[in-house]
């Protein structure tokens, strides 16, 4: 009898470790920590987003297109004045939304880890049917995925803005100092 109750115990004890919710849902729980996973590292990148250095370049843009609308009154335009003012439009266009999407950010990422949170935490507990997990996991998976999406294109776009501004800059900063030191014609 010594031998047989604690054989029996383990027994049950396994029985039910196997039929835990942790266990049936061993690939959903999987999937969820996955996504919380990637959600810490889009987090990270996201918070080494310099936004002031954004606000700074479009002010910067700006005032250079002021300047060149001011003082430059050429027939034509060179190719590369061209070029590099066409780029610095872009950098004002592609960055004008960039305090939207800094809240946007800010509150969807503590939003979606909630949520990836709280389905993991319902299927651990077992108060979901196994129907609901597959449904509320595919849901949960596919906003993350769309977040990942949103922000991922949101910090190429920025990222790519940032190398035509130091590509183009510089060469408008020049034109303008130098058309700014040209003798005026009376």
């Amino acid at each position: 009898m010594k031998l047989f109750f604690p054989a029996l115990l383990a027994l049950v004890l396994s029985l039910f470790s196997a039929c835990s919710p942790s266990s049936k849902y061993k690939a959903e729980i999987a999937q969820i920590d996955s996504c919380l996973t990637m959600l810490d590292s889009l987090e990270e990148v996201f918070n080494g987003i310099e936004f002031d250095s954004l606000t700074l370049m479009v002010n910067h843009v700006k005032a250079n297109e002021d300047s060149i609308h001011k003082y430059y009154y050429p027939d034509t335009l060179s190719r590369e004045i061209g070029m590099r003012m066409t780029e610095c439009k872009g950098i004002r266009k592609q960055l004008q939304n960039r305090e939207v999407q800094k809240e946007t950010f800010t509150n969807e990422f503590p939003a979606t880890r909630k949520q990836l949170n709280n389905l993991k935490s319902d299927i651990t507990n077992g108060v979901l049917s196994e129907e609901k997990v597959k449904q509320y996991v595919e849901v949960e998976v596919n906003a993350f995925n769309d977040l990942n999406l949103a922000f991922t294109n949101f910090y190429e776009m920025q990222e790519l803005q940032k190398l035509f501004y130091y590509s183009a800059v510089p060469v408008i900063d020049a034109l303008i100092e130098q058309i700014k030191n040209e003798p005026k014609e009376e």
